[in-house]
Parts: structure tokens; sequence; C-alpha cells
């Protein structure tokens, strides 16, 4: 992890921040850097001070502490100055707490066991402030960054979360306070190098993934880095979501796709409340049977499973978690004919029943089964059927319903070719009854079905490819559409109206159809504070 604030002087925007009901938060740049291990061990080996990159006001404290090359904190160290009229130091609770006193460099040194280690600390005026884009402070990584992600904000918890993996496979999650100390270090205790951190929890603790084929251990670690509890499920982690009682919601999946499983958890314990197994789906062949791509004659029966497409989960204002899946059962069948022979499609008749299906699930592990979309008939498998399936995105329309992202397919069943796509948003009110579909622009490329609403709930902005969409919450009609040149995602609505998109290179701000401008370039990721950082890789 190395991790990189920058002053700002930019006026401050308002972002709406969505759980549950509209949180306002003022929205500051701050930036993270990631660079490799490599060139940070070239830098100083052994120990070194953290933070690194220093820039201070006058009147300012900074607190330094050491670091050995696992960030385990290291005390003992004798603290001097190079220039006591631009700032002194001094030593508290094991690290150093330097002064700044007026405008200049100041080189601070830190002496352990003979050796020696020195920051260079740049110092502005007290009554003006820092350039913009000045770096405040930065840290340096242990090893190939994983993943980092914003911490909830609890009073002697971190704000900010790394996960980083070290030559050798050790998996170290890094605990960051606001000012660049790291305030706690843990050791994951296997060696699994397919590692995921994957949130925060409302308790201020992180959640992490081991994953292996067949299984994934999750890790919950608080807010004091110490672990709170470990549970390993089946399958593959595809998606989770937490609600008010502390029950954590997690859906997985085996890694055929054929079964999938939604587990509540106890956030606190890891105590597993409930299991709810998703129906499966399947394929009964009669006088059929499926040789390569090929039909043939036969004078039994047999049934086939089928993959389950699911959406991700959120928990909604209600508390209820909400997952939407597809169930699938098809009967394919053929007249009378020669054992072994192959069957034309045309010949093949296809009984099919196709549902979208929306569970909202309670905190008891109760739950509540709405059919989103339905598709029955029975027809030539040579004909093309329209077939709807989730594609992931599912997010609340802040009135007890959800927006959720479907895509139909005309397939033909005679080869699973598809011939034509299309992808919608569908709202459902509270009660599941259907309210509209939105068509969402054709791409090309990787899908990016991440949905925000906007100010006031009465926009929301979805994005297909390079477009970002605009509509209407209540009506799902499109307000503007914005095209760009390359793929991109939703990150943020505006207070003001606007909406933020990554692009591969940059965070844009989108006004409307014609305005836009360049926030700043690279990868981003924002904390509970409204801080924004920027990621180098």
């Amino acid at each position: 992890m190395a991790l990189e604030e920058h002053a700002d002087q930019s006026g401050r925007w308002v972002v709406f921040a969505r759980w549950r009901r509209s949180l306002v938060i003022t929205f500051v740049f701050v930036l993270i850097a990631m660079f490799s291990f490599r060139l940070a061990g070239q830098e100083e080996s052994g120990w070194r001070i953290s933070p690194k990159n220093i820039n201070i006001q006058a009147g300012d404290d900074r607190l330094l502490q050491l670091l050995d090359e696992s960030a385990q904190e290291i005390h003992g160290a004798e603290w001097s100055v190079d220039d006591s009229a631009v700032a002194d130091v001094r030593e508290e609770n094991g690290r150093a707490v330097v002064h700044a006193k007026a405008p200049g460099t100041v080189r601070i040194r830190a002496t352990l066991h003979g050796e020696k280690r020195f920051r260079e600390i740049k110092i502005w005026p007290q009554d003006q402030p820092m350039p913009m884009g000045t770096t405040t402070w930065g840290t340096h990584p242990i090893g190939r960054e994983i993943g980092d992600i914003s911490a909830v904000p609890t009073p002697d918890g971190p704000s900010i979360f790394s996960l980083e993996q070290t030559a050798n496979g050790k998996t170290y999650l890094r605990g960051v306070r606001d000012d660049g100390i790291q305030i706690w270090n843990w050791l994951m205790p296997e060696t699994t190098r397919d590692v995921d951190l994957v949130c925060g929890d409302w308790l201020g603790g992180a959640l992490i993934s081991a994953n292996r084929s067949d299984s994934y251990t999750l890790y919950t670690v608080g807010n004091d880095g110490k672990l709170r509890w470990q549970h390993t499920l089946s399958g593959i982690r595809k998606a989770h979501a937490y609600n008010r009682e502390h029950v954590m919601n997690v859906l997985s999946q085996s890694a055929d796709g054929f079964a999938a499983t939604v587990s509540g958890l106890d956030q606190a314990t890891g105590e597993k409340k409930f299991d709810l197994t998703i129906p499966a789906s399947h394929e009964q062949l009669t006088n059929l049977r499926r040789s390569g791509t090929q039909l043939l004659c036969a004078p039994d029966s047999s049934t086939s499973p089928v993959r389950i497409l699911a959406s991700r989960l959120f928990v909604n204002i209600d508390d209820f978690a909400y997952v939407a899946f597809t169930e699938h059962k098809s009967t394919l069948t053929t007249p009378t004919c020669k054992p072994g022979a192959a069957v034309a499609a045309r010949d093949v008749s296809v009984a099919r029943d196709d549902k979208v299906v929306l569970w909202q699930i309670h905190p008891d592990g109760t739950y509540r089964s709405t059919i989103v979309e339905e598709s029955k008939g029975t027809r030539a498998l040579s004909e093309p059927v329209s077939i709807a399936s989730p594609t992931g995105g599912i997010i609340p329309d802040d009135s007890g319903g959800v927006l959720l992202s479907i895509r139909k397919s005309a397939v033909s069943t005679g080869n699973d070719v598809t011939r034509s796509t299309d992808e919608f948003v569908y709202r459902l009110n509270y009660d599941g009854d259907f309210v509209y579909k939105l068509l969402l622009p054709r791409y090309d490329g990787k899908l990016h079905d991440e949905m925000v609403l906007g100010q006031e709930n009465v926009v929301a902005f979805a994005t297909r490819g390079g477009t970002l969409v605009a509509f209407n919450v209540q009506d799902g009609k499109e307000v503007w559409r914005w095209d760009a040149a390359q793929e991109i995602e939703v990150f943020a609505a505006l207070a003001n109206g606007d909406c933020l998109v990554q692009t591969p290179t940059a965070v844009v701000d989108v006004e409307n159809s014609t305005t836009s401008r360049k926030v700043m370039d690279g990868k981003v990721m924002m904390d509970w504070q409204g801080h924004m950082y920027r990621k180098h890789n």
C-alpha cells in the first residue's frame, strides 16, 4: 500500500452515497498511489520512517512512526531535526511528533541500533493554503496490492484498509488512519494466493475472502486489527450484503453454476443463521440424448441441470436483502424415431417455462418470492425464443422497490447461438409489482451494469459500453445520454445533478449530454468522509 494524500483547494462538492436513504457527504480530493513492491524496496530496506512525501503548514503537528519491511511497527529510535528554527521533534508513545515552526524544509532523523533513516518535510506558510494537488503524506507498499477500501468510521478504528501479499505468499491487512499512520497490521492465517478484500462491515471491520476452486473462507477482522471470526462456505462467492440487524447475506454458487445458496451469517460472530437454496433449473430429454451439438434418438429419458444466473445482493430501506435469479424448466421430445438416428431441430418439440424470480429475504431466513418475468410455451427447437436473465446490477429505487438490470437474448436452443441481445432496467415497486422497463443502448466490450440514484431520487444513472444514460426513476423515461470514446462505469451521483463516471484513465464529471469535464486522472475510490482517492498500479 502506497497512499498519497493531496491538498484540496478546489472547493467542496456534495456527493450522494446510498444505503437505505440518501447520505450527503463532502467530496474532497485525496489521492492513493499504488506502486510496486520492488521499486519501493529499492528506496529503503530493513525499516523506514512513515509516512513519506510530507507537506504541512507552519503551526501543524505531524506524527511519524517506524515500520519494518512487513509493516510491523518498531519503537526505541532516537529522533532529531537538522534545523530547530524550522521545526522541533518530540517522542510520544513510541512515535515522533514533528511541530512545524516556520516555512522551509526540515530533515528528520531516526537512529535505531546505530542505523539511521531520514525523512524530509516541507513546511508551508500558515496564512495561505498549500497549492492544489500538493501531497500531504504518502506510505509504502510491502507487497502486491490486492485491494484498498474505506472503513466505516469508528472512534478508534482505521479510515482505510489495504490488503497486500508479499512475494512469499503472506497476506497482510493494514489499517491506516486518515493522517497516514498505520495503527495495526493483521496476518492472514493461510497462504492462499487468490484473496479478495471484499468490503468493510458496519462495525468498522473488514471482510476478506480466501478463495479456492470449490470453497472459500471468510475472515472478518475487527477495527482493532484482531480476527473476529472465520467461516468456510462451499462454492464460489458471488455477492454479499449486510443489514442493520447485523446479518450478512452471502450468495454462493457451485463452480459449474448448477447450484446456488444464500446464507445468513451473524456479522459479529460468524454464526450461520440460515441457508436458502435457490431452486435448481433443469432440462429433460424424452426419447432423445445429446451427442456434442447433435440430438440423437434414444429409447429412454434423462434430466440434466442448467446453469443458474443470479444478480448481486443488496439490502433495501426495509432492511430486507434482495436477489434475482433465473429458474428454467424445459422438456424436449420427438416423435417415434429410430434409436441412434440424428434428429433435426425442427422435429424436436420444446415445452419450456422460463422465469426471473426476485427474492425478498428477511433477517430470520424467511423470504417473499416474486416472479419478475415468465415465459411459457411449446414450440419447435429451431424457433428462436427470448430468454430473460439478470446481468448482476440491482439497486433500491429509494421507495422500497428495486431497479434491476435484465438481459433478454433471442436464442435458438437448437445450437445455443445468441441471435440478438437487449438489456433493460426493470423497476418493481415495494409489493413486487412491475412498473416499467427501460431499454438500454447496445454495446461492445465488458459489461458495466452498476447504477446509482441521483439528486432527490428523481434521476438514476446507468452505463453500457461508453454510454451514460440518465433516466427518470418514477416513469423510466430517458432524460439524456452521454457518449464517451471508451468504456465507462458509474462512480457517483452528485448533488448538483451531475454524475461522475470512471473511464479506464480518468474520472469525468458529466452534466448532461453535451457537457462534461475531467476531474482527475487515474482510477479512484472514495471513503465515508467523502475523501476521494486516486490509485496508481
